[in-house]
């Protein structure tokens, strides 16, 4: 429940720039729901998840998110309440119902599952805005802002995707040559281009070397084989530079955007560590 609700305001945090920030009881409300997120994500998440990473930004920007998500389903509620109208029960079960299948019934929680939702929140934010606000020349500020922030996730997202790719290409340039006897452990983009040019995946379930094979991978890989130093011959590392205080998906950073086995927020701001690949050849 308290991932879910990081995931969806982490995921619909453009949402908070259309919020009107008025009055005390909205600001209470707020305080006192971040507060106790917080809490919650500092005791109960932040205590057993690993994290390279300062950890007090997790918890923040958990009771940030999470405060965030709270806001949207709560809003859902009282415009319902306020319209009693098919078109604001449609919005409420919208938004509700894929938090409830993204949140309880999926096997992670992922951002792409809250994708669902993104029109549902847009409409009932855009709403709320044009009943508070004047019309007037900074109308379109909280446009510019959502856009600003979410330009740069999708960079960030993209500096860390072309990591895989370029240790990829890094190991093809190397031992393309004996693609047969190179194995490599890593999932998402780093096994597609690692398949492209003939290197197989390592198998878990028979995890032996033979003689003269190449593992690679990367370090940030959860599932980590253990190599027996005596069958090591060489040993290589490189590291791979990303945006260096913003990151969706990374092991050790929080961030999870594509699961929640990565982390329990959609993406953080954080000190961002370069993303280190290693290869060893067997003897």
């Amino acid at each position: 429940m308290l991932m879910g609700l990081a995931f969806s305001g982490g995921c619909f945090v453009s949402a908070l720039f259309f919020a009107p920030f008025r009055g005390r009881r909205l600001f209470l409300a707020a305080a006192i729901s971040f507060g106790v997120f917080a809490a919650a994500f500092k005791f109960l998440i932040c205590s057993w998840i690993y994290l390279e990473t300062a950890e007090a930004a997790v918890w923040l920007e958990g009771g940030f998110f999470a405060t965030i998500g709270a806001g949207i389903l709560a809003l859902a509620v009282i415009n319902m309440l306020h319209q009693k109208s098919a078109d604001a029960l449609l919005l409420l079960l919208w938004i509700v119902g894929t938090f409830c299948f993204a949140t309880f019934f999926n096997w992670s929680i992922t951002a792409r599952t809250f994708l669902p939702m993104a029109p549902a929140v847009t409409i009932l934010a855009i709403q709320h805005f044009e009943r508070l606000k004047k019309r007037s020349r900074l109308e379109y500020l909280p446009l510019l802002g959502a856009a600003g922030l979410s330009i740069l996730i999708a960079v960030a997202d993209y500096r860390q995707a072309n990591c895989a790719r370029d240790a990829a290409w890094l190991y093809q340039k190397r031992y393309g040559a004996e693609a047969s006897k190179v194995r490599f452990l890593g999932h998402w983009g780093f096994q597609y281009y690692m398949e492209q040019w003939g290197a197989k995946a390592f198998d878990r379930n028979n995890p032996k070397v033979a003689h003269g094979e190449i593992v690679v991978g990367p370090f940030s890989d959860p599932n980590v084989v253990h190599v027996s130093v005596e069958k090591v011959f060489t040993r290589d590392e490189s590291t791979f530079s990303t945006l260096p205080f913003v990151s969706t998906f990374r092991v050790g950073t929080g961030a999870g955007f594509y699961s929640s086995f990565g982390g329990p927020l959609p993406w953080v701001i954080n000190k961002i560590p370069p993303e280190r690949y290693y290869a060893v050849e067997t003897r």
